[in-house]
């Protein structure tokens, strides 16, 4: 069903891509980096804070497709968000704060921005689209 919008859940849809999670809650972290290597994907991370997660996005780890939550302990996820975008890598924000338009700078209002909870098929589907 390519043209609905869903995702074959049994699929490996992200066979093969290194996908950088930035979260920092244990159990949306595990959900979603079950999830993903289900699709085949290969997880770096969960990075819990921005210093890891600056880290994670150099070019040393290959990143490929990055889901970033935005608030990380009480620091912004910008700077690796502005660090992918330069790079080329696209990314999608999974966040609380994805109604708050003018939290976002200006560079990057255009990404895509999933609300939490996240359900597993529309972050699939986001992904896939990131990747075509």
């Amino acid at each position: 069903m390519e043209g609905s919008g869903r995702i074959d859940l049994r699929g490996n849809v992200l066979r093969g891509v290194n996908v950088l999670i930035v979260e920092d809650d244990f159990i949306v972290a595990f959900d979603m980096q079950t999830l993903l290597e289900e699709q085949g994907a290969t997880i770096l991370g969960p990075a819990t804070d921005l210093e890891q997660a600056l880290s994670l996005a150099s070019g040393d780890a290959h990143v490929q497709l990055a889901v970033l939550d935005v608030n990380l302990n009480g620091r912004y996820v910008f700077p690796v968000a502005q660090r992918l975008l330069s790079a080329g890598i696209p990314f999608v924000f999974a966040t609380a704060y994805a109604d708050n338009e003018q939290l976002f700078p200006e560079e990057l209002r255009a990404a895509p921005r999933l609300p939490k909870p996240v359900m597993p098929n529309v972050l699939l589907a986001q992904l896939k689209r990131l990747l075509e």
